[in-house]
């Protein structure tokens, strides 16, 4: 009886475990699909700036560095504060 018990409950965590998996792979491919979604928005937008202003690639490049330096993105807590 008790070895009954046992394999029930170890066939229902299985079954939770499958569908925690699914979940888990719907969620990253929305949310792959939602960066791949900003990737095209931002090339767009960087297009369009180009097009605008002639001058903004090399512009961005010296920003982009200017920021990496100033910025963790690896760091949780900081939500893009500057290094200090």
């Amino acid at each position: 009886m008790e070895e009954l018990d046992i394999e029930q409950r170890f066939h229902l965590m299985q079954k939770e475990i499958e569908a925690t998996v699914s979940l888990l792979n719907e969620a990253k491919l929305d949310l792959t699909a939602s960066v791949d979604s900003l990737k095209i928005e931002i090339e767009a937008l960087k297009t369009f700036l180009e097009r605008k202003h002639p001058g903004f690639s090399a512009e961005y490049n010296k920003l982009k560095d200017e920021a990496i330096q100033a910025i963790d993105p690896e760091w949780p807590a900081s939500s893009g504060e500057q290094k200090q």
